[in-house]
């Protein structure tokens, strides 16, 4: 698995806990805000992993393009 894959599992996985949370605070009442602090907590840990893929997208693809950028031009 790529790196990319790795993250979008996470993301799917963070998202999927955050919706069950959801679920669990319409079926409970009572506990209801507890599970929505909760879901909240998962839409955050997804939101921090785009944030630091996309970070790290923009790094590695920032030093391959340097890596293969042809140097100054020589015009003598």
């Amino acid at each position: 698995m790529t790196s990319g894959e790795v993250a979008v599992k996470n993301i799917r996985d963070c998202r999927a806990m955050s919706s069950l949370f959801r679920q669990f605070a319409v079926f409970d009442p009572v506990h209801s805000s507890k599970y929505l602090i909760e879901a909240q907590r998962w839409e955050h840990l997804a939101e921090a992993e785009i944030s630091s893929h996309f970070k790290e997208c923009n790094t590695t693809g920032s030093a391959t393009a340097l890596a293969m950028s042809p140097g100054p031009a020589c015009s003598d």
